[in-house]
């Protein structure tokens, strides 16, 4: 969960380095922070996939975490909007959405993909 906290603007944890940290404050996309993040989630699937549901402590910080990428990702794309970010091509930014969004559904759903199988 400390990867997950410091992602989490609401956790004493937060960090400004973490990728939430530096997408939101640097409009940069980190890749080693990015895997950082998909490496706790599947950590809490694994230890989570015997029980029916996933506790509220832990699915509330990742579904706001998971909105806030969605939100940022929308906005990166919307000409009316200003952020953008700075270190992603168009062609890495559709890689990096579809990725983050089949890591975070598998998540929520309890069986994570494959990651041989997940772009870039």
């Amino acid at each position: 969960m400390k990867t997950i906290n410091q992602n989490s603007s609401y956790s004493e944890e937060y960090s400004e380095n973490s990728f939430i940290g530096q997408l939101h404050e640097q409009n940069i996309w980190d890749d080693t922070e990015y895997f950082k993040l998909e490496d706790a989630l599947y950590i809490l699937c694994a230890e989570n996939e015997n029980n029916k549901s996933i506790p509220r402590d832990v699915a509330w910080p990742i579904m706001r975490i998971f909105s806030y990428i969605m939100l940022a990702l929308g906005s990166h794309i919307d000409p009316n909007d200003d952020f953008e970010m700075q270190n992603i091509n168009h062609d890495q930014f559709y890689s990096r959405r579809e990725r983050q969004l089949l890591v975070f559904e598998g998540f929520f759903k309890g069986k994570m993909p494959n990651r041989e199988h997940l772009g870039y």
